[in-house]
């Protein structure tokens, strides 16, 4: 039967959003790079504290889903430049991964579960992924 087969289940969530940012001291003469913006995807690998639970479920994802909704409308069509999380940061596609992290980690933990992986994809071609230790 097809419940006896091993493994590890995890189970993913993703929001979008569509935002501009510019890096500081990007260009070698130390100025910054000029706004641009971007279809961004945001994509959270949850895995369960159970494996998978009597009922079939590794993780419910509701919880995450509900809150990585609330963090993506709070940087939607916006300079991300400008949220107060990121005055001083860089908004490079790697320190928005760890800004999605850093505000969802709670919300998952309580669930229980944990944050594996968070994607962030500037645009379609290009990505950078945040694992936590």
């Amino acid at each position: 039967m097809f419940t006896q087969e091993n493994g590890k289940f995890y189970v993913r969530i993703e929001g979008r959003f569509e935002s501009a940012h510019f890096l500081y001291q990007y260009f070698a003469d130390g100025s910054d790079e000029p706004i641009h913006g971007h279809s961004w995807k945001v994509e959270v690998f949850l895995e369960g504290d159970t494996n998978i639970r009597p009922d079939g479920i590794s993780y419910d994802f509701l919880t995450a889903r509900n809150k990585l909704m609330e963090l993506v409308h709070s940087i939607d069509h916006i300079l991300i430049n400008d949220h107060p999380d990121f005055k001083g940061i860089n908004p490079t596609s790697e320190n928005v991964a760890r800004w999605f992290y850093s505000g969802l980690k709670e919300e998952v933990k309580a669930s229980p579960g944990k944050i594996r992986r968070i994607v962030i994809h500037e645009g379609p071609e290009n990505l950078a992924f945040f694992e936590p230790d």
